[in-house]
């Protein structure tokens, strides 16, 4: 058994645990991939038993002969049912950091798995800031534009909004300044509208969104030179910002964010 909290799988584990249990003599039957629930996952082994979740797993220990493991067992559930409650209710309870990892890792393989062809999810985890986010890109014909799902400072939230988690569009050029991504950003300001996602995504995600019909830029001016009514990130791209509400939970977010996804492809090229 291994066991991973907060890790992808990769590489080669998979194949490794296979071989050694082919010499074991474990039929394929007796190998199990257990989660929360059954989303897929990136590189997922097809043989490799589903059915069995952690409340399944957790639940059959009850009724071990063992009275430390059925202890055990009643503890790690409660703790189990808790942290899934945090990672999949509305935004504004994900106040603990294991909770928003686990909740935009499940976004990412939900979300990933239904995306439009072309779209580039980028594996890292951490904004620039080190907040947890999902980031995903589009080759263009200028640059790139790209959408993530990020988690704010829950306690300073923007706006008074009282929610943790924004969406982010923006374009930028690879190995650009800022001002050159400022630059393409203003071409293309119409389409980077807060309100244009929206209303492209249509009433189920507007309602998810705090001022939908705002331009979701920066109001406040910068010292520095460039574009600083866009939101973005040095070398990274500038764009809009759209903050959920803080009734959101993981169903809403996965809704929202497919949505972002969809749009990259509307993006124009002239």
């Amino acid at each position: 058994m291994e066991v991973k909290l907060g890790a992808g799988a990769h590489g080669d584990q998979f194949a490794a645990y296979d071989a050694w249990a082919d010499v074991k003599g474990i039929p394929v039957s007796a190998r199990y991939l257990v989660g929360p629930n059954a989303d897929p996952i990136p590189n997922e082994p097809s043989h490799w038993s589903r059915q069995l979740t952690v409340v399944g797993l957790l639940a059959s220990w009850n009724r071990s002969p063992d009275d430390l493991a059925r202890l055990l067992s009643v503890q790690a559930l409660q703790q189990f049912t808790q942290l899934e409650a945090e990672a999949t209710g509305p935004a504004s309870q994900a106040s603990i950091a294991l909770s928003d990892a686990l909740r935009l890792r499940r976004l990412a393989s939900i979300t990933q798995a239904t995306a439009p062809p072309g779209t580039i999810f980028e594996p890292k985890q951490r904004s620039e800031a080190g907040a947890a986010n999902i980031c995903a890109w589009r080759k263009t014909a200028d640059g790139y534009v790209v959408t993530e799902i990020q988690r704010l400072n829950p306690r300073s939230p923007r706006g008074g909004t009282g929610t943790p988690f924004e969406i982010r569009i923006m374009v930028g050029i690879p190995g650009a300044t800022p001002e050159a991504d400022g630059e393409l950003a203003d071409r293309h300001r119409s389409w980077l509208a807060r309100r244009s996602f929206v209303r492209y995504a249509g009433s189920t995600v507007q309602a998810m969104v705090v001022a939908p019909e705002d331009d979701g830029f920066k109001t406040e001016k910068s010292r520095g030179k460039g574009h600083p009514r866009y939101y973005g990130y040095k070398g990274g791209g500038q764009g809009s910002s759209t903050v959920l509400r803080s009734t959101v939970d993981l169903n809403d977010m996965v809704i929202a964010f497919s949505g972002a996804l969809q749009y990259l492809t509307t993006y124009p090229e002239q």
